[in-house]
Protein backbone atom coordinates (compact mmCIF):
# COMPACT_ATOMS: atom_id res chain seq x y z
CA UNK A 1 0.00 0.00 0.00
CA UNK A 2 1.54 3.52 -1.02
CA UNK A 3 0.73 6.73 1.16
CA UNK A 4 -2.43 7.04 -0.73
CA UNK A 5 -5.27 4.99 -0.48
CA UNK A 6 -8.53 5.14 -2.16
CA UNK A 7 -11.04 7.30 0.27
CA UNK A 8 -14.85 6.01 0.64
CA UNK A 9 -15.51 8.31 -2.55
CA UNK A 10 -12.89 6.53 -4.57
CA UNK A 11 -10.78 9.49 -4.42
CA UNK A 12 -7.37 9.45 -3.51
CA UNK A 13 -6.42 10.02 0.36
CA UNK A 14 -2.99 11.59 0.82
CA UNK A 15 -0.84 11.04 3.93
CA UNK A 16 2.12 13.16 4.71
CA UNK A 17 5.55 11.47 6.21
CA UNK A 18 5.26 11.25 9.91
CA UNK A 19 7.97 11.01 11.81
CA UNK A 20 7.94 10.72 15.74
CA UNK A 21 10.66 11.73 18.31
CA UNK A 22 10.35 12.01 22.41
CA UNK A 23 10.63 15.19 23.76
CA UNK A 24 14.08 15.58 25.29
CA UNK A 25 15.42 15.49 29.29
CA UNK A 26 13.86 16.66 32.08
CA UNK A 27 15.53 16.91 35.96
CA UNK A 28 12.46 14.16 36.41
CA UNK A 29 14.11 12.18 33.62
CA UNK A 30 17.21 12.16 35.32
CA UNK A 31 16.01 11.39 38.11
CA UNK A 32 13.83 8.71 36.96
CA UNK A 33 10.30 10.06 37.94
CA UNK A 34 7.39 9.59 36.54
CA UNK A 35 6.24 12.93 34.71
CA UNK A 36 2.83 11.93 33.26
CA UNK A 37 0.77 15.45 32.93
CA UNK A 38 3.63 17.08 36.13
CA UNK A 39 4.57 19.86 33.71
CA UNK A 40 8.36 19.73 33.98
CA UNK A 41 10.47 21.89 31.91
CA UNK A 42 13.42 21.09 30.06
CA UNK A 43 16.97 21.12 32.14
CA UNK A 44 19.89 22.05 30.76
CA UNK A 45 20.93 18.92 29.63
CA UNK A 46 17.90 18.67 27.63
CA UNK A 47 18.16 22.23 26.11
CA UNK A 48 21.54 20.86 24.72
CA UNK A 49 20.58 17.52 23.88
CA UNK A 50 17.51 18.91 21.88
CA UNK A 51 19.80 22.04 20.01
CA UNK A 52 22.09 18.72 18.81
CA UNK A 53 19.48 16.87 17.65
CA UNK A 54 18.87 19.70 14.97
CA UNK A 55 21.69 18.43 13.18
CA UNK A 56 19.52 14.68 12.53
CA UNK A 57 16.56 16.68 11.63
CA UNK A 58 17.73 18.91 8.77
CA UNK A 59 17.84 16.01 5.94
CA UNK A 60 13.88 15.42 6.97
CA UNK A 61 11.27 16.62 4.94
CA UNK A 62 9.45 18.50 7.43
CA UNK A 63 7.21 21.67 7.29
CA UNK A 64 5.40 21.12 10.49
CA UNK A 65 5.68 19.94 14.19
CA UNK A 66 3.38 19.10 16.60
CA UNK A 67 3.56 18.48 20.07
CA UNK A 68 1.57 18.17 23.46
CA UNK A 69 1.03 21.45 25.32
CA UNK A 70 3.26 20.34 28.26
CA UNK A 71 6.04 22.05 28.53
CA UNK A 72 9.03 19.66 27.87
CA UNK A 73 7.20 18.62 24.49
CA UNK A 74 6.02 22.32 23.72
CA UNK A 75 9.99 23.50 24.10
CA UNK A 76 11.54 20.29 21.98
CA UNK A 77 9.39 20.89 19.30
CA UNK A 78 10.39 25.05 19.40
CA UNK A 79 14.17 24.59 19.56
CA UNK A 80 13.06 22.53 16.41
CA UNK A 81 10.65 24.91 14.80
CA UNK A 82 13.50 27.54 14.67
CA UNK A 83 15.73 25.45 13.64
CA UNK A 84 14.20 24.61 10.83
CA UNK A 85 12.09 27.70 9.93
CA UNK A 86 8.49 25.71 10.29
CA UNK A 87 5.52 26.30 12.50
CA UNK A 88 4.92 24.35 15.13
CA UNK A 89 0.87 23.67 17.15
CA UNK A 90 0.47 22.39 20.35
CA UNK A 91 -2.15 19.88 20.05
CA UNK A 92 -4.10 18.06 23.72
CA UNK A 93 -4.62 15.21 22.19
CA UNK A 94 -0.61 14.49 22.08
CA UNK A 95 -0.36 15.02 25.84
CA UNK A 96 0.94 12.06 28.03
CA UNK A 97 -0.94 9.60 29.76
CA UNK A 98 -2.20 10.72 33.36
CA UNK A 99 -0.55 8.70 35.37
CA UNK A 100 -2.40 9.94 38.67
CA UNK A 101 -0.79 9.06 42.24
CA UNK A 102 2.07 7.37 40.51
CA UNK A 103 3.52 11.04 38.84
CA UNK A 104 6.21 11.75 40.73
CA UNK A 105 7.81 8.62 41.88
CA UNK A 106 10.51 6.53 40.41
CA UNK A 107 10.04 3.14 39.47
CA UNK A 108 11.93 1.73 41.98
CA UNK A 109 10.06 3.34 44.67
CA UNK A 110 6.55 1.96 43.45
CA UNK A 111 8.09 -1.18 42.39
CA UNK A 112 8.88 -1.87 46.36
CA UNK A 113 4.86 -1.42 46.99
CA UNK A 114 3.17 -5.12 47.83
CA UNK A 115 1.44 -5.29 45.33
CA UNK A 116 3.78 -3.68 42.29
CA UNK A 117 0.74 -2.83 40.38
CA UNK A 118 3.27 -0.35 37.79
CA UNK A 119 5.13 -3.31 37.40
CA UNK A 120 1.67 -5.46 36.36
CA UNK A 121 0.93 -1.81 34.27
CA UNK A 122 3.94 -1.91 32.21
CA UNK A 123 3.90 -5.11 31.42
CA UNK A 124 0.79 -4.88 30.11
CA UNK A 125 -1.55 -1.84 31.02
CA UNK A 126 -4.83 -3.10 30.21
CA UNK A 127 -4.70 -5.35 33.03
CA UNK A 128 -4.03 -2.43 35.49
CA UNK A 129 -6.39 0.60 35.29
CA UNK A 130 -5.47 3.51 36.08
CA UNK A 131 -8.71 5.69 37.07
CA UNK A 132 -8.67 4.36 40.82
CA UNK A 133 -5.99 6.55 41.38
CA UNK A 134 -6.77 9.18 39.30
CA UNK A 135 -5.04 8.42 36.04
CA UNK A 136 -6.50 8.41 32.58
CA UNK A 137 -7.97 5.26 31.15
CA UNK A 138 -5.68 3.24 28.68
CA UNK A 139 -8.19 2.49 26.13
CA UNK A 140 -9.09 6.07 26.25
CA UNK A 141 -5.92 7.38 25.65
CA UNK A 142 -5.10 4.79 22.78
CA UNK A 143 -8.43 6.28 20.91
CA UNK A 144 -7.50 9.73 21.44
CA UNK A 145 -3.81 9.62 19.85
CA UNK A 146 -5.19 7.13 17.24
CA UNK A 147 -7.42 10.15 16.16
CA UNK A 148 -4.94 12.50 16.16
CA UNK A 149 -3.06 10.92 14.04
CA UNK A 150 -5.85 9.77 11.68
CA UNK A 151 -6.60 13.60 11.66
CA UNK A 152 -3.01 14.35 9.99
CA UNK A 153 -4.42 12.43 6.74
CA UNK A 154 -5.11 15.05 4.07
CA UNK A 155 -2.83 17.79 5.34
CA UNK A 156 -0.54 19.48 2.30
CA UNK A 157 3.11 19.13 4.47
CA UNK A 158 5.58 17.11 2.94
CA UNK A 159 5.82 15.44 6.23
CA UNK A 160 5.68 16.45 9.72
CA UNK A 161 7.02 15.64 13.06
CA UNK A 162 5.48 14.76 16.28
CA UNK A 163 7.37 15.47 19.63
CA UNK A 164 5.55 12.56 21.86
CA UNK A 165 5.97 11.62 25.34
CA UNK A 166 7.29 8.33 26.41
CA UNK A 167 4.05 6.15 27.22
CA UNK A 168 2.40 8.17 24.51
CA UNK A 169 4.94 7.20 22.07
CA UNK A 170 5.31 3.40 22.92
CA UNK A 171 0.83 3.59 22.78
CA UNK A 172 0.96 4.92 19.03
CA UNK A 173 3.49 1.97 18.12
CA UNK A 174 1.71 -0.33 19.53
CA UNK A 175 -1.49 0.62 17.70
CA UNK A 176 0.30 1.56 14.69
CA UNK A 177 2.52 -1.81 14.51
CA UNK A 178 -1.04 -3.94 15.59
CA UNK A 179 0.86 -4.90 18.70
CA UNK A 180 -0.75 -6.34 21.71
CA UNK A 181 -0.72 -3.87 25.22
CA UNK A 182 1.70 -6.98 26.40
CA UNK A 183 4.06 -5.64 24.23
CA UNK A 184 3.82 -1.76 25.41
CA UNK A 185 7.48 -2.02 27.52
CA UNK A 186 9.38 -2.69 24.53
CA UNK A 187 7.92 -0.42 22.51
CA UNK A 188 9.60 2.41 25.07
CA UNK A 189 12.39 4.26 24.13
CA UNK A 190 14.81 6.40 26.09
CA UNK A 191 16.68 8.13 22.72
CA UNK A 192 14.98 11.14 21.38
CA UNK A 193 16.37 10.45 17.65
CA UNK A 194 13.23 11.18 15.53
CA UNK A 195 12.07 7.61 13.41
CA UNK A 196 9.30 7.08 10.65
CA UNK A 197 5.95 6.06 11.05
CA UNK A 198 5.62 3.44 7.83
CA UNK A 199 3.26 4.75 5.73
CA UNK A 200 1.63 1.66 5.02
CA UNK A 201 0.81 0.73 8.44
CA UNK A 202 -0.52 4.72 9.23
CA UNK A 203 -3.11 4.35 6.20
CA UNK A 204 -3.89 0.47 7.28
CA UNK A 205 -4.86 2.04 10.78
CA UNK A 206 -6.51 5.16 9.50
CA UNK A 207 -8.55 3.34 6.75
Amino acid sequence: MTRREQGERGEAVRYPRIFVARHCKTSWNLEHRIQGRTDIPLCEEGLREARANCVLLRDLPIDRIFSSPLARGRQTAEIYGAALGVPIEAWPEWIEVHMGEWEGHTRKELSAREPAEYERWLADPSRVPLPPIGGEDIGGARKRVVGALCSLVGRPERGVLIVLHKYIRALLHCAVFDLPLSRFSDEIVEPTAPSELPPDRVARLCR
